[in-house]
């Protein structure tokens, strides 16, 4: 660029800078005019664009690094936490039940108490009960959803409002847990099963909505991330409300975080409907860029510690059961195809390899186009083999994995995966070394609120040890499949950046793009990788305007 027309910047980033481009270059500078990046590189050329006013960042003691993405969060399901108890981080029954005693005393006005957060493992074999809830209230319905959110444990008067005993039919894709030798539900409902009690749980409205969005975005930027992946869902269906709640916040320019959004298609509903939606809310978004929905996101199973998840080969202690597909591949590949066909991206939910299997039967079915740039994306991916990994790469799926579960929980592995899965599984589950060295564009899910806190931190340091944070005498789960700090770095920056379809101006630090920066108070390349999880997001910057600090 010649001198005379050289831009002043407004910002000038000074400090140790990974870019997160095809070289994963470092730099030691650089400068931001109107939002975006016009220059990185060395401090001296840096500096040629200082100006009287131009401000400065001297940040000489940790590292400089690309805004992060969510890949995949449930992000106006944040109401369960505002609006509901937390059974987050919880570790026993009893903790549970002091949780909701809590709760109904501070609030108690409320009709219908609903939580989420409690973890399946902290239970006997039965799993939770009504009987305990019913200890603490027999009047007001209860209705808790599980971590996973994949179950639902209820009271009796929640039972009671929608008609439940044991009379009541099984659910195609869901389980009524019976008590053995007899009719009667104990209170715990898998899968499509939950849907029973739709009715039950409270009405959240717009402003609802538009709180609770707020509240994740809050946490999103204080973890540095600038882009989030919703694959929205919604027992009440309640989606107008939802997506109400994002159009408010972006009319009231409240909107820092750039949200991309994905239209569920369960079971149980109409395909005609859903495609009818999402192409409705797709044109409404069209061309508001905080905010698009360009995606279908289809279950292709349920989960392993619920026996919900499709397996190729038996569960462990269960011979005989593989668990179900959610949607035959014949409907699959039918759904699959119409959202190609009409110009949508897909995200697949697939926990077991029988799953993953038919998740791609169904892109290779639908990617029919040669020339196309299809971004099609598999979300868990807990239980992989091999060819999984090739058929992957040869189709240009998108890995959204989930590091943040890549550890051996005690309550989670020990007490459900390794029973339920057997060793031999158990010990492979959660490919990410194998996946990210084939070349498959990778990017990083928390499940939020399945995680709670998701602090990005914590999925690098687990990325580049697979051990819990903070215990670093674990044995690491998947022998092998840890990655190195710079491809950890990748998958929460670039990758989700590509996921998204937003790579073109986010996701690396390289002039044009748009100056979305977060500052680490340490340099994860070069610490101990057993210290990664201590570092600390210290501010982020969104088009060079700081939003958190």
């Amino acid at each position: 660029m010649d001198e005379t027309t050289k831009m002043t910047a407004d910002l000038i980033v000074y400090g140790k800078i990974y870019t997160a481009d095809s070289k994963r270059s470092l730099a030691q500078a650089m400068a931001v005019a109107d939002g975006k990046i016009i220059y990185v590189g060395d401090r001296a050329g840096a500096e040629r664009y200082a100006g009287e006013n131009t401000q400065v960042i001297e940040h000489d003691k940790g590292l400089v690094i690309p805004g992060m993405t969510e890949g995949h969060a449930h992000i106006s399901s944040t109401t369960e936490i505002v609006y509901g108890v937390s059974l987050a981080n919880k570790e026993s029954i009893d903790d549970y039940v002091t949780a909701i005693k809590d709760y109904m005393a501070s609030h108690p006005d409320e009709k219908v108490v609903s939580g989420s957060g409690f973890e399946n493992g902290v239970f006997g074999s039965l799993g939770p009960t009504a009987d305990i809830l019913d200890d603490i209230s027999t009047d007001v319905p209860m209705v808790m959803i599980s971590e996973d959110h994949h179950s639902y444990w209820v009271n009796s008067k929640a039972m009671e409002l929608v008609g439940i005993d044991e009379t009541t039919a099984e659910v195609p894709n869901g389980v009524i847990v019976r008590y053995p030798g007899t009719s009667r539900p104990t209170g715990w409902f898998k899968e499509m099963a939950g849907n029973l009690f739709s009715a039950v749980l409270p009405e959240m409205t717009a402003d609802n909505f538009a709180h609770a969005i707020e509240c994740y975005q809050d946490i999103a930027l204080s973890n540095g991330v600038t882009i989030a992946f919703e694959p929205m869902f919604d027992k009440k269906q309640n989606y107008d409300r939802r997506f109400a709640g994002y159009a408010k916040l972006n009319s009231e320019g409240k909107l820092k975080v750039t949200f991309r959004v994905g239209y569920t298609l369960e079971p149980v509903d109409d395909e005609d409907y859903v495609f009818a939606e999402l192409a409705k809310y797709h044109e409404k978004f069209r061309y508001v860029p905080k905010i698009q929905v360009n995606t279908l996101k289809i279950f292709a199973d349920g989960v392993v510690e619920g026996h919900t998840a499709f397996l190729r080969d038996d569960y462990a202690d269960a011979p005989g059961d593989k668990g179900e597909p959610m949607l035959s591949q014949e409907r699959t590949n039918a759904a699959v195809k119409r959202a190609l066909d009409a110009g949508y991206d897909v995200h697949a939910h697939a926990i077991g390899d029988a799953a993953i299997d038919e998740v791609l039967n169904a892109y290779e079915y639908g990617q029919t186009e040669t020339d196309r740039d299809y971004r099609n994306a598999i979300t868990h991916l807990q239980v992989m083999v091999s060819e999984h990994v090739d058929r992957m790469k040869s189709l240009g799926v998108v890995a959204v994995t989930n590091p943040y579960w890549h550890f051996r929980n005690s309550v989670y592995y020990d007490t459900l995966e390794k029973p339920f899965l057997g060793e031999e599984r158990a010990s492979k589950e959660y490919y990410m070394r194998s996946i990210t060295d084939a070349g498959i564009v990778t990017s990083c899910a928390s499940d939020f609120p399945v995680t709670v806190p998701p602090r990005t931190m914590d999925a690098l340091h687990l990325m580049v040890n697979r051990k819990q944070p903070g215990h670093p005498e674990m044995e690491e789960m998947g022998a092998g499949e840890t990655i190195s700090v710079e491809d950890g770095l990748q998958v929460l920056t670039y990758g989700g950046a590509y996921q998204n379809r937003l790579e073109k101006t986010k996701g690396s630090l390289e002039a044009g793009k748009d100056a979305d920066f977060v500052l680490l108070d340490s340099d994860v390349l070069t610490i101990p990788k057993e210290d990664i999880y201590k570092t600390q997001v210290t501010a982020t910057y969104i088009c060079g305007e700081k939003v958190w600090a």
